[in-house]
């Protein structure tokens, strides 16, 4: 091997490879890795990549057929001065257990959003806007872990439009506060999984007041999904122990902002009646 010197040092590992000890086989794998990590880390800096120890690395470059380690780095740099991609790549540092699952939720997530955006259905999208910028009342209805998403649809089409409420309104039945809602209302209901029957039950009403309902689920959608007029299925399949509401919050998002431009477009706004109250009222800061 040392009558060759223009065997580059991947082709020296390869073709001792079955040679190799355990300790061995992994500073090659780093090498194989990145051969350029060479030129620019002496013998003990490689060892320390690799994990073995320093008098390990020595024994390995003369396997390969290098007098010293300073041979092979002399060869690294002059194939990186050749531009070889190979031998400029870097290696990459090892994540820890926490960059994985951070890399892997992101990934979910991102995933989640792409689905459920990509299956909207465009056609309905501008009557569920519509209805939802005109409709003489809006009530936002949602339990448990599906109220957060009720609550957000609340506060922003309150900022844009009179007349939203959030049910169930602590203290109060729903009978009451739906008694008087018709076809010209509407209802925004958030039904993510593990719902309770009090949802049904209160869509069951709903319907037989002829009052319009966006319902915005999960995949699955459950018997509820049957009285809306309109349904948004969002991907909620979580990466860790809890569901993903990265894709409800994004569409709720997207929705009720397509509502404040509609609102904007036709008439002078809710907002900026609000904002002149809160001048008035001096309630923000």
């Amino acid at each position: 091997m040392t009558n060759a010197p223009s065997l580059s040092i991947e082709r020296r590992i390869r073709d001792i490879h079955e040679e190799l000890t355990e300790n061995e086989h992994r500073l090659a794998d780093v090498i194989l890795a990145a051969p350029g990590e060479i030129a620019t880390h002496n013998a003990a800096e490689i060892a320390a990549l690799a994990g073995v120890s320093p008098p390990t690395t020595t024994r390995f470059f003369q396997k390969l057929g290098y007098e010293t380690y300073e041979q092979a780095r002399r060869q690294a740099r002059d194939a990186q001065k050749s531009g070889s991609p190979l031998y400029l790549r870097r290696l990459e540092p090892k994540a820890t257990e926490l960059q994985k699952l951070v890399h892997a939720h992101l990934d979910n997530e991102l995933a989640n959003l792409a689905n459920t955006f990509h299956a909207l259905d465009l056609k309905t999208l501008p009557a569920i806007v519509a209805k939802m910028a005109t409709a003489r009342r809006v009530a936002c209805i949602g339990y448990r872990h599906s109220q957060p998403i009720a609550s957000m649809f609340y506060r922003h089409l309150l900022s844009v439009r009179g007349d939203v409420h959030l049910l169930p309104a602590a203290g109060d039945t729903l009978a009451e506060s739906l008694c008087d809602f018709g076809p010209q209302d509407m209802a925004i209901c958030i039904g993510l999984r593990r719902r309770v029957p009090q949802l049904s039950a209160a869509m069951e009403g709903l319907a037989s007041m002829r009052v319009p309902m966006l319902y915005v689920s999960d995949i699955i959608i459950g018997k509820a999904g049957k009285m809306a007029r309109w349904v948004i299925r969002c991907h909620t399949e979580g990466h860790m122990m809890f569901d993903s509401v990265a894709a409800v919050a994004g569409v709720s998002n997207f929705i009720y902002s397509l509502v404040g431009r509609e609102i904007s477009r036709t008439r002078s706004t809710h907002l900026e009646k609000v904002e002149r109250m809160h001048e008035i009222l001096g309630e923000l800061e």
